[in-house]
């Protein structure tokens, strides 16, 4: 969606969902997987409700709107194969000679859950491709610009570009000997050269995690990484990432608890348990 049709569709939801009861509203966000707290100040119910859905991203705007029967001016399309549902979508741009490069971003951008569309590997050989990366771009909550000598002169990927700065995604440019121009000059280049891919990935995941869209999404992919960590330093390093985040969701928590009490990894982790207990107590308040 554009940032003018979030607004629209964020003030519909709002007001139809706050003429309900207050428990029926938080029954709908879990459903939905947004959202809710105990702890809210107002009084205003569709205020509340404005709060808790301003972050989530297109698919459970949509999704939400169709549940409460809002007419939407946006046509949602069928979910394309090449996304996983509910993980961050990002779409990479770049030029033929940097895609080796931009597969092994996605593979490592894969371990937080991220998925990645890069063209010339992400197109089914029977599908025609020009309307697939349309609907990539459509559907992405990211773009990443792989930027190397050449890159201005593609018209597909200032073409690429300009739809991510419409459609008001956040954008992550990449140097590879090339900085940003144009209307990306605003944004803070990563350097890519002499990097490895993970550190790459890494840099991508901060960037991105404390982005309004696609924040909540981010931090999810990061507690199944952390719930999964099988060795001490992937503990530290996934808490470490995970108490950079700013949006989480109320079923966060409980899923932190449960990991303390069931990897012993996490458990006797020096220092972790009690960092989660802070965390939990931050989501909390």
């Amino acid at each position: 969606m554009t940032p003018s049709e979030r607004i629209k569709s964020i003030k519909r939801i709002s007001e139809a969902l706050g003429k309900e009861e207050w428990s029926l509203i938080d029954l709908t966000l879990k459903q939905f997987r947004l959202p809710r707290t105990d702890q809210w100040q107002g009084s205003n119910r569709a205020d509340y409700v404005m709060d808790m859905v301003d972050s989530a991203d297109d698919e459970s705007l949509l999704s939400l709107s169709k549940h409460l029967g809002i007419e939407s001016e946006i046509v949602s399309s069928k979910s394309p194969s090449f996304w996983k549902p509910s993980h961050p979508r990002v779409f990479i741009t770049h030029l033929a000679k940097r895609k080796l490069t931009a597969s092994k971003i996605r593979d490592a951008l894969k371990r937080y859950s991220i998925e990645s569309f890069v063209a010339h590997e992400d197109i089914e050989p029977t599908k025609e491709w020009q309307t697939e990366i349309e609907v990539a771009l459509s559907t992405m909550d990211a773009l990443l610009a792989l930027l190397s000598p050449g890159f201005k002169e593609s018209n597909w990927i200032d073409q690429e570009i300009g739809v991510a700065i419409g459609r008001g995604v956040p954008i992550v440019p990449i140097k590879f000997d090339l900085d940003p121009y144009g209307f990306i000059g605003k944004y803070q280049a990563l350097q890519g050269k002499e990097k490895t891919h993970d550190e790459i990935a890494q840099e991508i995941v901060k960037n991105l995690m404390n982005k309004a869209n696609i924040g909540l999404k981010i931090t999810e992919g990061l507690v199944n990484k952390f719930v999964r960590s099988n060795t001490w330093a992937q503990v530290k390093t996934n808490m470490s990432l995970l108490e950079e985040c700013k949006f989480f969701n109320p079923n966060i928590p409980k899923q932190l608890k449960k990991a303390v009490k069931e990897n012993s990894q996490i458990r006797d982790s020096w220092g972790v348990p009690g960092r989660v207990d802070a965390l939990i107590e931050r989501i909390s308040s």
